[in-house]
Order: C-alpha cells, then sequence, then structure tokens
C-alpha cells in the first residue's frame, strides 16, 4: 500500500492561471535582482538563496560582518522598492 504524502495532497492543484502568475512574479523577481548592484546582489543571493549566515558571507565576500549585515538591508530595501510591493513598506518599516 503507497503511503499518504500529507504535503502532496494539501497543495492546490496547480491552473494555468496560477502557473502564469508564478511565471510573472518569477520575472519580476528576476529582473529585480539584476537591477540590483552587484555587490548587493550576491549578499541577497547567497542570504536568501544559498541560506549562508552572515559569517558565511563575510568570508565569501571578504568584508566585515558588518558590512554584510547592513549591505543585505540595503539590498533588500532597493529589491523591495523595484517590486513596488504593497507589502514592501511594511517590510522595510520591519528592517
Amino acid at each position: 500500500m503507497a503511503e499518504f504524502d500529507e504535503e502532496l495532497h494539501l497543495q492546490p492543484a496547480a491552473t494555468p492561471e496560477s502557473i502564469t502568475i508564478a511565471n510573472n512574479e518569477r520575472e519580476r523577481l528576476t529582473r529585480a535582482l539584476e537591477a540590483l548592484p552587484p555587490r548587493f546582489r550576491e549578499i541577497i543571493v547567497l542570504r536568501e538563496l544559498e541560506g549562508c549566515s552572515y559569517k558565511e558571507i563575510a568570508a565569501i565576500m571578504s568584508i566585515p560582518i558588518g558590512t554584510v549585515m547592513s549591505s543585505l538591508s540595503r539590498a533588500r530595501r532597493q529589491l523591495c522598492l523595484a517590486l513596488a510591493d504593497r507589502s514592501c513598506k511594511e517590510v522595510v518599516r520591519e528592517m
């Protein structure tokens, strides 16, 4: 008997509309990332996509950890503004 996978059954089925929306959002994010200065883009990718710690990013980029933290904050703010998402204002305020 096949094992029941709860996660698979809780996710809604992909519709053409949801796929199109996801593709559009992915394209918007890609364009916004490409618009960031190279240093900010690298820090965002290392932290958010690769899951690196601040310490790991500092070592990879040969910069102080404080610079990683401030650059990451600025990168997130610029990315958020580039995406012009309504929820962006709340994210920026939380930082």
